[in-house]
């Protein structure tokens, strides 16, 4: 229950952002290609297009730069909370071909070192990026009155929360509940099914009578 809520809250929070990346683009794209292009010369010819052109210059015009700069910062946003949704969903890429060439419990054992690996690195970042942001936080962005440390508060937060499934399924490894089975399941291959005199396949075998017994019946 707690995961479903955390995971609703960040995808609102990744859409929120996508929306509002994407609103500042398409306005600072009107303004360069609409207003200051095609509006900019109609009002040189037409001057009853002036006041428009007026207005829509000192409303776009202020938040132009900006519109440059804050996108990319919210695609930071954007991709860490993916990552997390990515993780939930078990999307993230993974190369699994030593571990299920592994018996059972090394390749338990390979898991279970990555999941303290993957935990240790978040650790570290969740640090570094604490300090990042008591050095540089306050810092304003150069295109508006906007603190650095509102768009670095992504790195701790992201930490937290790819490390908070990571560590339940290390727990759940740990205890024995997860990943057994299913690495035994994986290490074994299918049996190949042998064919049969008459199109058959050894996996119907067990159900039918032997040869010796059709020929037995045959004779009788």
């Amino acid at each position: 229950m707690t995961f479903k809520l955390i995971d609703r809250l960040v995808t609102a929070a990744a859409v929120l952002c996508l929306v509002a990346s994407t609103a500042m683009i398409v306005a600072n794209v009107f303004y360069r290609y609409v207003v200051l292009d095609w509006l900019r010369i109609g009002a040189r010819e037409a001057a009853w297009l002036t006041p428009l052109y007026d207005l829509l210059n000192e409303a776009f015009g202020r938040v132009s730069v900006t519109a440059d700069e804050v996108p990319g910062y919210l695609l930071v946003w954007i991709a860490f909370l993916g990552a997390y949704l990515a993780l939930r969903r078990d999307g993230h890429i993974a190369f699994d071909l030593l571990i299920r060439a592994l018996p059972a419990r090394p390749g338990k054992g390979l898991r279970i070192a990555i999941d303290v690996a993957v935990l240790a690195f978040l650790g570290l970042l969740l640090w570094q990026s604490l300090r990042m942001i008591r050095i540089d936080g306050a810092t304003e962005i150069e295109t508006a009155e906007i603190a650095q440390g509102w768009f670095m508060a992504v790195l701790p937060i992201s930490a937290v929360l790819l490390a908070l499934p990571i560590a339940q399924r290390l727990l759940a490894r740990l205890r024995g509940t997860q990943d057994l089975t299913q690495v035994q399941a994986a290490n074994i291959p299918p049996t190949p099914a042998l064919p049969l005199q008459g199109g058959g396949s050894t996996r119907g075998a067990a159900a039918s009578s032997s040869p010796l017994e059709g020929e037995d019946r045959g004779g009788g």
